[in-house]
């Protein structure tokens, strides 16, 4: 069984629920920058497709996934190892590099095209589930379907099993070595976000629609949004989120019911009082639980911001994005509080991960900022 460190930021996301919401305070004020070089110990190569970031381990280490290495770092920029991925697979594969997870026993989840690894504390590979299924009939098991490729951090359910999803529209449990498939739901299935009961929120894009789904397959609901490409996200009520690629945003109680719309396709955050942050093309917003806008600001996020990248909420309801120039950070009535202006759009989305302590990756560097 695998469980998820318990840590400010154990994996994109932040909890089973993709809630993106913080229990402390990122930083409030422009930060103090620490530059530490991640090709200290080995060539690192020149950025691929694949999505950077950052996450803290349960020894208050970091974990930083940038161009095919997987780093330990601590936070006064000590690099204790690296760990090359890019020889495990070809080059025309690396994109679909997951970002990283971090589990309680030290180890690091990460999810590549052809397998789930399991890098233990000191860098060595302690696992690699190889990506197999049963195939019905008892004999040798079947190669399943390449996964996501959007590069956000694997999931798991409270009973502890690692959850992947597939290009082609499969879940697949993991347990005893093989992986199990819980159904198929249309194509390019992103990370299912997980009900207190174990059970998923997964977008079905083109297929089922948006639904919610038992590990044994059985659906308890699905609901008309039929092209949901975005993250789900479940608030404390388990009330879920999910955008949608025909424009708009829709938002479901447990038991299925629709209680709101919103006419802009977001991702989102959980808000301090139970309602969301919702990023799209061009707007950040807050909205109450059934998506009504409290207030809404226009934003520039870039080009090749990720369709699952959400915005990350801290404990004093401050909301912290991505945008073309650098990152932006917002109080809880929408007002600046401050902007760290780039040379160039970060490869690396922005992590929390200490109290008033922010992270990014810019071309083969991690900076840490402090305020």
């Amino acid at each position: 069984m695998f469980h998820l460190a318990q840590t400010v930021w154990p994996r994109f996301g932040g909890d089973r629920a993709n809630r993106s919401l913080l229990d402390i305070a990122g930083p409030h004020a422009p930060p103090t920058w620490q530059k530490i070089s991640l090709s200290a110990c080995h060539a690192v190569r020149s950025a691929d497709r694949a999505t950077s970031g950052v996450i803290v381990m349960a020894d208050e280490t970091l974990r930083v996934y940038h161009s095919g290495m997987l780093s330990a770092v601590t936070f006064d920029g000590t690099i204790l190892w690296q760990l090359d991925l890019t020889g495990l697979i070809p080059e025309n594969w690396r994109c679909f590099y997951s970002l990283p997870t971090a589990l309680h026993t030290g180890e690091t989840l990460l999810v590549l095209p052809d397998a789930l690894l399991i890098v233990d504390r000191l860098g060595g590979i302690y696992r690699k589930e190889d990506r197999l299924a049963p195939d019905g009939s008892g004999n040798a098991p079947d190669v399943i379907n390449a996964p996501d490729d959007s590069g956000y951090s694997p999931n798991l359910t409270y009973s502890g099993l690692p959850l992947l999803s597939a290009i082609c529209g499969e879940v697949y449990l993991l347990k005893k070595h093989l992986w199990h498939e819980i159904g198929v739901y249309g194509y390019d299935i992103v990370t299912p976000a997980v009900y207190p009961d174990n059970s998923l929120a997964i977008a079905g894009y083109a297929g089922t629609g948006f639904c919610r789904v038992n590990l044994d397959g059985k659906r308890q609901w699905t609901t008309q949004v039929k092209k949901a490409d975005k993250l789900p996200t479940l608030n404390h009520e388990h009330i879920a989120a999910i955008g949608s690629d025909d424009g708009y945003s829709a938002f479901f109680r447990s038991d299925g019911e629709q209680i709101g719309e919103y006419n802009h396709a977001a991702k989102f955050a959980v808000y301090n009082d139970g309602g969301w942050i919702a990023l799209s093309k061009q707007r950040l917003a807050r909205l109450t639980t059934d998506g009504r806008e409290v207030w809404g600001c226009e934003i520039c996020p870039g080009e090749n911001l990720s369709f699952v990248e959400q915005p990350i909420v801290d404990r004093d309801g401050f909301i912290f994005v991505r945008q073309k120039e650098g990152f932006l950070c917002c109080d809880a009535h929408g007002h600046t509080a401050f902007e760290v202006k780039l040379p160039a759009l970060p490869q690396g989305l922005m992590s929390i991960l200490a109290p008033r302590t922010m992270a990014y990756v810019l071309e083969n560097e991690l900076f840490i900022g402090y305020s």
